[in-house]
């Protein structure tokens, strides 16, 4: 018997196939003229990686060869997208492009244009538009990708059989979480179109997992996300190995490219990172177990000092001493003085910090050089220079302090040295970084013109029309 591992169905015809692609080892077609036929779609997905299954993981991705930098990986379109479920902005339900006051003329629900060409696309607007239009229910953007995922899972599609596969931890999003009321919310809302079968209010609580654990926000469009079947198996890690871009195809679909930013050795796990990179280790944690399910134990959140950022340390009130946690993989762990026998527990430091970013974000509201200056001295009794509170502060400041100032390329190399050490290949802050290095490349006696050169490197991949986009070509002009 021919074994399974060596068949499959080719793609264009149906029929069972035996010739395996010799790149990704993973489509099998009848002949050559098929395999051919079908490499316009095949090539955006036949990368050097492959799904692998761990009792702990689950389905996660692994190199399947030796990866350079800037490798490109995999390349798909969005099994279903659509405006954020958390964003209050209007956008289009053709194109998701941000829109002002248009209408579709079908169903009413928001468009940048009466003609946009979304909206008249069968397979974009046109199926959904029928069923809004009946239901009558009051427009509002942050429910739309629930429906087009109900529509899927109702007309049983294809895409539904892939999204099926994917996480949506609906066990542990139950009565008494914050995720049960937002479907409870969602539900009410869309009370007029769940009549309309009865079993889709049962399922609802399914659909709104799925999206939370497993859409990624695209740019572009700005204020959509997106599902995919093969991106979402990234896994986590606080120092992760690729990033990933996205730009709008033909058909107006947000199509992600995942590349390597460092070598990736066979067998190694691809990952990603679903938090703020300069976050500290407490809030990335409890961020991925509110709405991910799980724990990050990367060597970054294993690390009392976050790689030497400090990202998290406060002053021990010894005056000589940092208060650090005594097991950072344990939420609960008290923290101790390096240097004095003090020690506080997990809730009072929670108790300090959570008052300091109400503070700092009370500040951020009417920031001026005299407002910051006087926050970050404040917060520098208590925490360390390099606590995210202290960064954020110090990253606003310097964009408002003159060339002259000698407290400008102090603040800018802090930050910078964060960042390197954060981001040790730009994936996740390259604008934030860029506008450091361009500030630094004001200040007297610094290697200008290689400050602003690496600040435009890492804006290369910025997406068109994006802030990092513009700021880049603002630097290539100062260049």
């Amino acid at each position: 018997m021919e074994s399974v591992l060596n068949c499959g169905v080719c793609p264009v015809c149906g029929e069972k196939a035996t010739l395996k692609c010799s790149s990704c080892k993973r489509a099998f077609y009848c002949d050559k003229s098929h395999q051919s036929r079908d490499w316009p779609r095949h090539k955006y997905s036949c990368g050097g990686w492959e799904i692998s299954h761990d009792p702990v993981l689950g389905r996660h991705l692994l190199a399947t060869r030796d990866l350079a930098p800037g490798d490109a990986i995999l390349s798909e379109t969005p099994l279903v997208w659509g405006p954020s479920t958390h964003a209050n902005q209007r956008v289009c339900v053709g194109c998701g492009e941000q829109c002002d006051d248009a209408r579709c003329n079908g169903c009413c629900w928001p468009a940048c244009r009466s003609d946009c060409e979304g909206l008249f696309d069968k397979k974009r607007h046109q199926l959904e538009c029928a069923l809004l239009a009946r239901a009558r229910i009051i427009p509002r953007c942050d429910v739309l990708l629930v429906i087009r995922t109900l529509i899927l899972w109702r007309i049983k599609s294809r895409r539904w059989a892939s999204l099926a596969k994917l996480q949506s931890h609906v066990e542990l999003r139950g009565p008494g979480t914050e995720a049960h009321d937002e479907v409870l919310s969602v539900k009410q809302h869309l009370g007029t179109l769940l009549s309309m079968a009865s079993e889709c209010g049962d399922f609802l609580p399914t659909i709104c997992g799925l999206i939370d654990v497993n859409a990624l926000e695209t740019a572009p469009p700005e204020g959509s996300v997106a599902i995919y079947e093969n991106a979402s198996l990234l896994e986590h890690s606080c120092i992760a190995n690729t990033r990933h871009s996205f730009r709008v195809d033909k058909k107006g679909r947000p199509r992600i490219t995942v590349y390597a930013v460092t070598s990736i050795k066979k067998g190694e796990h691809l990952s990603t990172m679903y938090t703020h990179a300069l976050w500290s280790t407490r809030a990335r944690r409890e961020h991925l177990l509110a709405t991910k399910y799980f724990t990050c134990r990367c060597k970054r959140c294993a690390d009392p000092t976050e790689l030497g950022t400090h990202l998290g340390t406060l002053n021990c009130p010894c005056k000589n001493g940092l208060m650090l946690p005594k097991d950072p993989l344990n939420l609960n762990t008290d923290w101790f003085c390096d240097t004095c026998p003090g020690t506080v527990t997990s809730a009072e430091i929670a108790q300090l910090t959570d008052r300091l970013e109400d503070e700092v974000a009370e500040v951020m509201k009417q920031a001026n050089e005299e407002t910051l200056s006087d926050l970050l001295s404040r917060l520098t009794v208590l925490l360390h220079p390099g606590h995210q509170h202290c960064i954020s502060v110090s990253h606003s400041l310097m964009q408002l302090l003159s060339a002259a100032d000698s407290r400008k390329p102090e603040l800018c190399k802090r930050v910078l040295d964060t960042v390197n050490r954060l981001d040790p290949y730009g994936a996740r802050l390259p604008l934030y970084t860029a506008v450091t290095l361009r500030e630094l490349a004001t200040c007297p006696g610094e290697n200008n013109r290689e400050h602003l050169i690496r600040a435009a490197e890492l804006l290369k991949a910025e997406p068109p029309k994006s802030p990092g986009e513009r700021l880049r070509r603002l630097i290539e002009v100062e260049l």
